[in-house]
């Protein structure tokens, strides 16, 4: 009668941690296949926007690392089928219009459908199917090793029962009762105890390494979650930056082009007006199509640094003459704003080897950002000299301007950073600038960084390593 009360409730125990468990896989394929499918159907977004199948089906591909996923498939806003992808495996045919919004178990498979949302607009769905392959297995270890130690316990307890009843009721009980607690409370971190003979104890240990094992796995579980979420929340970030280059691009293209297409059109509508009203219009042409040029060429010039396909001039350079030549394109502007320049050089600076015209081109980014954001009467002061170690040479350029607010000081070397950018508020500009003097700068091995207060100005400093000491200059090829 003992022997049989001990295995019910064994058995009772272990059922119950056997249909909790069950409950806590299926939750945690269906949140892991409902993450896989978010990130997919962010991805798809601009694809189903556009209409690029070939980009969705690309994107689709990627699951076939996941040997589970039998199909995965992408349906339009009017729901019909836009992309889709089929495992290695024989699969059933795909469904020509998507399932209800959520997830249905199947005898051998798990079925989820999720809304892809743009601005909160429904653009389309996505269903995946994933086998259950890895559950069926685990659950049948999982009975294997409950059915063992079932049957270790009752043939330990029917042994050694008529000879240490007492002592061995004791133990058994409090297994199954740390069974209960672990099936109710969920708390894998607890252990079963030692005490009792040598069978009871190897039993228990059984149970701790099973217990163990689970601990383990929800962990792997919670950090593989919080990895796909950082994933996701990246791709989010993307997908803004993505949003934010198309809006911008496209205002600064529009606005140059709007303004030359008026103007010629007024000039063919009114071929006999005064010429001085005719040069002046003509005036306000060639400068929205000099903006333009600008743009794109700073757009060409960002792509090819990204690609790696920048062509780089390097040759020894001498940082005085590129400083004294940049002042020297930027100062008509600045004493018509009744600005100064002051300028403060260390003796005896190493020559750089760098492409001159790409140097040239980050220092005339930073005087031509502090000549348009300090008003009237400031004052901007050019500062160089060598630091060390490492063996660098730092160049700031400060100016009076309004500031920046230290949570934009980080931002503004993104590219098209504008939206609530103070630097940008009232200024016209590409928003590339200080993006691509980055690019140049970390391609020489060199950090740029701005400080400022607002209300007090701004302070750009970049730094570049030189030779010395026979040393070479990281990231620059001889």
């Amino acid at each position: 009668m003992n022997i049989a009360t001990t295995g019910v409730a064994v058995l009772v125990a272990i059922a119950l941690l056997f249909a909790v468990e069950l409950r806590t896989w299926k939750e945690a394929f269906v949140r892991d296949i409902g993450i896989k499918a978010d990130i997919i159907g962010n991805q798809c977004t601009a694809a189903l926007t556009f209409g690029a199948m070939k980009d969705a089906e690309e994107v689709l591909a990627a699951l076939r690392e996941d040997s589970r996923i039998e199909y995965a498939t992408l349906y339009t806003k009017k729901g019909g089928t836009f992309a889709s992808y089929r495992g290695r495996q024989t699969v059933p045919a795909v469904p020509a219009a998507p399932p209800p919004d959520g997830h249905r178990f199947g005898s051998n498979h798990l079925e989820l459908t999720r809304p892809i949302l743009l601005h909160e607009e429904r653009i389309g769905t996505i269903s995946i199917r994933a086998r259950l392959d890895d559950i069926r297995t685990a659950l049948t270890q999982y009975s294997v090793v409950s059915l063992i130690a079932l049957f270790l316990a009752l043939v330990v307890a029917s042994v050694l029962l008529a000879r240490f009843q007492r002592a061995v009721t004791g133990p058994v009980t409090d297994l199954a009762k740390l069974m209960e607690r672990v099936s109710r409370d969920k708390d894998y971190a607890r252990r079963a105890g030692g005490q009792g003979p040598e069978e009871l104890a190897s039993l228990a240990g059984s149970f701790n390494e099973m217990l163990a094992a689970i601990q383990v796995r929800d962990h792997e579980l919670a950090r593989s979650l919080a990895e796909l979420q950082n994933a996701n929340r990246k791709l989010t970030d993307l997908d803004r930056l993505k949003s934010d280059f198309i809006s911008t691009v496209s205002h600064e293209l529009r606005t140059p082009i709007t303004s030359v297409k008026a103007f010629v059109e007024l000039l063919l509508i009114k071929p006999n007006m005064p010429e001085q009203r005719k040069r002046s219009l003509l005036e306000i042409v060639n400068d929205e199509s000099d903006r333009l040029t600008r743009l794109i060429n700073d757009l060409l010039e960002l792509s090819r640094i990204e690609s790696g396909s920048m062509r780089w001039r390097d040759d020894e350079v001498a940082l005085r003459e590129v400083v004294e030549t940049s002042i020297a394109g930027i100062v008509l502007l600045a004493q018509n704003k009744g600005l100064t320049i002051e300028r403060s050089d260390e003796s005896d600076l190493p020559a750089l080897r760098v492409d001159r015209d790409r140097l040239l081109q980050v220092v005339m980014n930073l005087l031509s950002n502090a000549v348009k954001f300090t008003p009237p009467g400031g004052r901007i002061s050019v500062l160089t000299r060598r630091t060390g170690p490492p063996d660098e040479i730092e160049v700031s350029v400060a100016d009076t301007g309004p500031g920046i607010p230290a949570g934009e000081l980080q931002r503004i070397f993104e590219k098209f950073h504008r939206a609530g950018d103070v630097l940008t508020r009232s200024v016209e500009g590409t928003g590339l600038g200080l993006s691509i003097s980055r690019q140049i700068v970390e391609h020489y091995g060199g950090r740029i960084w701005a400080t400022s207060k607002e209300g007090k100005g701004s302070v750009f400093t970049f730094t570049l390593p030189y030779r010395a000491l026979g040393k070479e200059q990281p990231g620059i090829s001889p």
